[in-house]
């Protein structure tokens, strides 16, 4: 696709759809819109000497941290537009022997959920961590996206907890391995049957948890 002139009153927006792409554009650097694909640049022209630094979108490329037990393991990251909305990338960070690989991390799967994207992390520890073959199932806490945080049910000290970020909202429930003779068999996915939404809790517990639920968590683990 060729590069294009981005608009220069509005620099941080794609200049085909609209869509917010670069909090900070700079004028040596081209752009990809992580909306509609479209490349784009302050002089387009200088493409081949200028440095092509892809999705910069700070929406798309944060991370959401996902430990297994308390330990860093991976992590989410949301995707959003028109052909990417409501889905949620896996990435694991790789392990120590190739530490310069890709950034330190490598890509796993896009899923349609935060939960779906964490059975897919739970999936990569079982069949090829340290803990190989290990079909058990575990706890997930996922952010919950869906609750209202504003709402009626929400005290006044807790909303304010809630925007000064000591409080998250949370799902917990559990991830199980296909067992045979599905075709994905060892393949972990995410059992929402188990899963109870809305539980408002320290921040920092999304992850997986092979052997307990956090102690604010653990009454509404699902049994496994």
């Amino acid at each position: 696709m060729p590069v294009i002139n981005w608009n220069s009153n509005k620099a941080f927006q794609c200049p085909r759809c609209g869509h917010d792409t670069v909090a900070s554009p700079s004028r040596r650097e081209v752009y990809t819109c992580c909306n509609c694909a479209t490349r784009f640049a302050r002089f387009p022209r200088l493409q081949r000497i200028l440095r092509h630094v892809g999705v910069t979108c700070e929406f798309c490329t944060q991370r959401h941290p996902v430990t297994v037990d308390g330990e860093p393991y991976g992590f989410l990251r949301r995707r959003h537009g028109v052909y990417a909305e409501h889905r949620v990338e896996a990435w694991l960070y790789e392990p120590d022997e190739i530490p310069d690989h890709r950034d330190g991390v490598r890509y796993l799967s896009t899923r349609a959920s935060r939960a779906e994207a964490m059975a897919d992390l739970a999936h990569w520890r079982s069949m090829f961590g340290p803990v190989e073959d290990d079909p058990s199932p575990v706890y997930a806490v996922v952010a919950d996206e869906q609750f209202d945080r504003w709402g009626q049910g929400v005290s006044q000290e807790q909303s304010r907890e809630l925007r000064n970020g000591s409080l998250e909202v949370y799902g917990i429930g559990a991830l199980r391995a296909f067992a045979p003779p599905h075709a994905r068999r060892g393949q972990f996915y995410a059992d929402l049957a188990t899963f109870t939404w809305g539980l408002i809790a320290p921040s920092g517990l999304e992850g997986i948890y092979t052997r307990a639920a956090p102690k604010s968590l653990a009454g509404n683990a699902p049994r496994l």
